[in-house]
């Protein structure tokens, strides 16, 4: 309970009887101030105490969505052998799914989610459910690999939209004090698709065949629309103001830095991240089989990483992101030495998984209030403005860490990730500094 994070149910009243005893003066005279001091966690907030209302259900629903989304994401690189045998190709023919996915992801999200702001929130759910399940039951009936190319790209882009129209969703129906809870919890959804749907779409490939898999991705979607439709508010279409005004944003400062950070960060992760399993198996000098195991023990790394984002985010925001960047730098720093030992580089690579998704909740939250405050007309752009980052990050990363290992090998590869954490670390900071300067002069 204490690991966690979730405060312990009578905790509150034996500390305070606690202090009484020892503090007399001080906690009577204060009152009730003398506790709200007590228990406030970042300047300026007030004190939650001990009980925590609970997330409305439409909150669960759209992690579920998570779930569905980062599912049909990320399984395709626990299938690729079997859609290559299945449709009579090379593993290479269907290799470049994956990196497909992510650069239309990208690319394409931006746009998308600037384009359709003036469609109401829930109709384009709705639309773009379906057009998600169409292109799921395209995936599974897929004659060749140039049609699954071509869903996947569909898939892609749908995705990328959905994910942002899931985050406003998420602010909309969480009441103020839960937003960064309700954001975390989206996002866990992605997490506990990797640590859960990939192992699960790939035995459903390995028992009834790789179609299956997107059949299953299909009939969640399915359950899962109507549940969607019948609790989400409708939420009125922001006011059509043109896509290249949507992308003005990308001209103030606080946006462009945040854009930065997020891909530094991802980066930094996914240079020593993409060549995991063989750091384990070559490096490490595991066994093969026990690279599933610890990939599950590295989910749930990422998962917990997820869920102390938002803890981040309701305590202090981005003003908790520069300690975990140096963590980052420093880390990847030692990586190397760490490498050479089987018992630490297990630690480094874990560590690395606790570190990684820890920016998510309180940029998103800072992409939002963006919005809110001062770009009304962009707010499903700044919606999709982490997840986007992120992925151009994964992309960065991945190149790079390519470029390095060839040369160098994989104990290396911590070096070039750790200028780019550093990076993130001063982006941060100049984050920081920019949204001060706006504080200020809204002030005076």
């Amino acid at each position: 309970m204490f690991l966690s994070g979730e405060p312990h149910p009578h905790g509150g009243e034996l500390l305070k009887d606690f202090l009484r005893r020892r503090l007399p003066a001080e906690a009577d005279s204060g009152g009730s101030c003398f506790w709200e001091k007590l228990c406030t966690q970042t300047e300026g907030e007030p004190c939650h105490g001990t009980d925590e209302k609970p997330l409305p259900g439409a909150v669960l629903l759209l992690a579920a969505l998570g779930f569905v989304l980062g599912t049909c994401e990320f399984v395709i690189v626990g299938i690729l052998p079997e859609i290559a045998e299945g449709l009579n190709t090379s593993l290479a023919a269907v290799g470049k799914l994956v990196s497909v996915f992510a650069a239309c992801y990208a690319v394409g999200t931006p746009v998308i989610t600037a384009a359709t702001g003036g469609i109401s929130r829930r109709k384009l759910l709705a639309v773009l459910m379906g057009v998600f399940l169409l292109t799921s039951a395209a995936s599974f009936a897929a004659p060749n690999v140039a049609v699954l190319y071509a869903t996947r790209v569909v898939a892609a882009l749908v995705s990328g939209t959905l994910t942002a129209v899931a985050m406003l969703y998420a602010k909309e129906v969480a009441a103020p004090e839960q937003t960064a809870r309700a954001i975390s919890l989206v996002y866990g959804g992605f997490s506990v698709a990797a640590v859960l749907g990939v192992p699960l779409g790939t035995a459903v490939c390995q028992i009834l065949g790789w179609r299956w898999t997107f059949a299953v991705i299909l009939a969640m979607g399915a359950a899962l629309l109507p549940l969607l439709l019948r609790s989400l508010p409708a939420v009125p279409a922001q006011a059509d103001s043109g896509l290249l005004k949507s992308f003005s944003i990308l001209w103030d400062p606080r946006c462009s830095l945040c854009v930065g950070m997020i891909l530094c960060s991802a980066s930094a992760t996914y240079i020593v991240y993409t060549y995991l399993s063989p750091i384990l198996t070559e490096t490490l000098g595991l066994p093969a089989g026990a690279v599933s195991p610890l990939l599950l023990v590295m989910g749930a790394c990422s998962a917990a990483s997820n869920l102390i984002s938002g803890r981040l985010g309701e305590r202090g925001g981005l003003r908790t992101l520069p300690m975990a960047f140096a963590a980052q730098a420093v880390l990847f720093a030692l990586l190397p030495l760490l490498l050479g030992n089987r018992w630490a580089g297990l630690a480094g690579v874990f560590a690395m998984g606790l570190l990684m998704y820890l920016l998510n909740t309180p940029a998103q939250m800072h992409a939002l209030s963006l919005a809110e405050q001062d770009y009304p007309f962009a707010s499903s752009l700044c919606a999709s403005v982490q997840p986007v980052s992120y992925n151009f990050g994964i992309a960065i990363g991945s190149f790079i860490g390519s470029a390095v290992q060839e040369g160098w090998g994989f104990r290396p590869l911590g070096l070039p990730a750790a200028m780019f954490a550093l990076a993130a670390l001063g982006l941060n900071l100049l984050l920081l500094r920019a949204n001060g300067r706006r504080t200020a002069a809204a002030a005076s």
